[in-house]
């Protein structure tokens, strides 16, 4: 038995302890993206009807693959979160500290963590941590249904290819695993990949978003840092979308910075060129939580990290780290 397997019978002897002690929330990471509300959704659907998928948000392209496959997502206030009384456990994916969900737990409940994110998950508080170097959480779930021959629906397969498919960035910063988890979910849920793809794609942007967009980019810099060709601007809504523009133009990194409400936020990505030549940004920003604090990691092609210090400090800190990269 590998290290993985002996994660996942210890995942499998979690859950069933809890469903036989009451209910199970699944809770999803505070920025409700595609991998993260995938994994909930689906993991619930596996456990039965005793687990609920939760969180304090979910993204537009989340929001949109749900409605699609009719998942069942439960929002929660984030000062007012109302927990079951029948509560036996709650599971987080995607997070990689307690913060990143977004909500204050009940007191006494066991805490089982699931998660891929680089530098392992910082998590005291949780009696069982399940962090793997995949490239989504959803991959996990993935082997976890696979390991224990668990039913799943044709929607839940679709909800864990959506969060493959947009965590590694259509596959731009993917492992061999990734593309292996990907190919048995089209095959044996026999997914129609092309039209799957076109609907994940699909980005009806309203006014205002085109508008916060147009004000990013306006503000774009560039610099030559170190050996590295740097796009950065600030931003305040669609800060993925404003990044990967970034890329387009030519960019070997694109940052975005975004302030609010006494936080600042860092989205990184670089190109695929640039993370072959040695640039890892979930090792950057994991770099910066022990210089400015705060939290932050993820992969080596996208990443970011939130802290309160000054926007111009949070730049300023990420410059330094990228520019003390050299190429491979």
């Amino acid at each position: 038995m590998t290290e993985s397997d002996n994660d996942l019978t210890q995942l499998h002897q979690w859950v069933n302890q809890k469903s036989k002690e009451g209910a199970i929330a699944i809770v999803s990471h505070k920025n409700g993206d595609m991998d993260t509300i995938g994994s909930a959704v689906c993991l619930a659907s596996l456990i039965g009807p005793g687990a609920k998928a939760c969180g304090v948000y979910v993204s537009k392209v989340a929001k949109r693959v749900l409605a699609d496959v009719g998942g069942s997502f439960h929002l929660m206030d984030s000062n007012k979160p109302m927990w079951p009384r029948t509560l036996a456990g709650i599971i987080v994916v995607d997070c990689a500290s307690y913060s990143q969900t977004g909500l204050q737990f009940p007191s006494g409940i066991p805490i089982c963590v699931i998660d891929h994110h680089q530098g392992g998950s910082n998590w005291e508080e949780a009696e069982l941590v399940i962090c793997w170097e995949v490239s989504s959480t959803t991959e996990i779930i993935h082997r976890y249904a696979q390991e224990f021959d668990l039913m799943m629906s044709d929607k839940s397969a679709t909800l864990l290819l959506a969060g493959i498919v947009t965590d590694t960035g259509r596959f731009k910063h993917a492992n061999g695993g990734s593309f292996i988890a990907a190919g048995e979910l089209i095959d044996k849920y026999s997914i129609d990949y092309a039209a799957f793809i076109e609907s994940i794609e699909r980005d009806d942007l309203n006014h205002s978003q085109k508008m916060a967009i147009a004000k990013a980019l306006s503000r774009l810099e560039s610099i030559d840092a170190g050996e590295w060709f740097l796009l950065h601007t600030s931003g305040s809504t669609n800060e993925g979308v404003v990044a990967h523009s970034l890329l387009s133009a030519g960019a070997d990194v694109a940052l975005v910075v975004r302030r609010a409400e006494d936080e600042t936020r860092l989205i990184g990505r670089a190109s695929r060129s640039a993370v072959n030549d040695g640039i890892h940004l979930g090792d950057i920003m994991s770099e910066l939580c022990k210089t400015l604090g705060g939290e932050g990691g993820g992969h080596s092609g996208a990443a970011g990290w939130s802290g309160d210090v000054p926007t111009i400090t949070a730049r300023s800190g990420f410059i330094s780290a990228l520019s003390s990269i050299r190429r491979d």
